[in-house]
């Protein structure tokens, strides 16, 4: 029906997709909707939806499988939105070195950690004055690693288990990328603390197994553990969301449980009263529940001044939360 609808036009128009549409489009696959993405492209929802379908009728093919909980990136679309990236980060980069006015740039991508965004925020606020262009961006592992890889970010903070470790690392090697270490932490439950369970002192898989798993990275569960151990415990039939807040909600009301890898910091400060953290216990003695945080890098690069600071308040977030670094 959406191709049905341009075909008048079609007959008299000829359309060229810009770099806008392709920035439009990056813009709603990071943010999982298109009322998020226009929040943060500033440009209004119809508008945006507008410029999407164009590019899409363009295409010849669907980028964005539309739901009631947002928009989900089709199989194709996802083809283009890797080789789009990669185009649009080459753009910029070449606005940026030739620009007349050349203005510095920081920026962060990482996993979902609540000390990441501290840490950025304390950098913005002491380097503001020196005229940057900030941007932090939270994604999985996946897109942390492109973006490095792209030059879209200076850091990626992420990190690595037994069962992702092999995978991550190949990855890495294959951008040209170096993994940095921070400090080690271990898995924990997080639960509600009126949940059945909030009492023990530690909790297996086979305890917590009748109870529903709440995530909003399905990629998460496969660097906590492995294929058969998903399986077996049904871990692939989580419910996911689009959010943390959902996220914790459905916790509270479902008698839920997620996985943290123990570097929780303040990541749900407003609520910390509410939720608790219980130590995981290994199912497997051949495999550790140990896991470690650190930030990632291009090779041999040098870091500037603005970056170290950056790893510092890190340092320095992860201390005062009880880690060793």
């Amino acid at each position: 029906m959406w191709i049905a609808s341009h075909c008048a036009l079609a007959m008299t128009t000829i359309y060229y997709m810009t770099l806008q549409q392709i920035k439009y489009i990056l813009g709603v696959a990071e943010a999982g909707s298109l009322n998020k993405a226009s929040e943060k492209l500033f440009i209004s929802q119809p508008s945006l939806t507008s410029s999407v379908h164009d590019a899409e009728w363009e295409l010849g093919f669907e980028i964005f499988h539309r739901t009631s909980r947002g928009v989900k990136v089709t199989e194709r679309g996802e083809n283009f939105i890797r080789d789009a990236g990669e185009l649009y980060a080459h753009y910029e980069a070449l606005l940026k070195k030739y620009s007349a006015k050349e203005k510095k740039a920081f920026s962060v991508s990482a996993l979902y950690y609540a000390f990441a965004r501290t840490a950025f925020v304390k950098i913005v606020k002491d380097f503001a004055h020196n005229e940057y262009d900030f941007a932090f961006r939270e994604k999985k592992a996946s897109g942390v690693i492109e973006d490095v890889a792209l030059g879209k970010s200076e850091l990626g903070i992420l990190y690595l288990s037994d069962s992702n470790r092999e995978t991550i690392s190949k990855n890495l090697k294959s951008n040209n990328l170096e993994f940095h270490h921070l400090t080690e932490c271990n898995a924990f439950v997080y639960l509600h603390k009126n949940h059945p369970l909030a009492k023990k002192e530690s909790l297996s898989l086979d305890e917590i197994s009748e109870y529903h798993f709440i995530t909003f990275d399905t990629d998460d569960v496969k660097s906590f553990f492995s294929e058969e151990v998903i399986e077996r415990f049904k871990l692939d039939k989580a419910i996911t969301v689009a959010d943390r807040a959902t996220e914790l909600d459905l916790i509270k009301t479902l008698n839920g449980y997620t996985f943290l890898s123990g570097i929780f910091g303040e990541e749900t400060n407003d609520t910390s009263d509410d939720f608790i953290l219980i130590p995981l216990q290994n199912h497997d003695e051949k495999i550790s529940h140990t896991f470690e945080l650190g930030y990632i890098t291009k090779k041999d690069i040098r870091l500037d001044n603005i970056s170290l600071t950056y790893i510092d308040a890190i340092r320095q977030i992860l201390h005062i939360a009880g880690f060793t670094c």
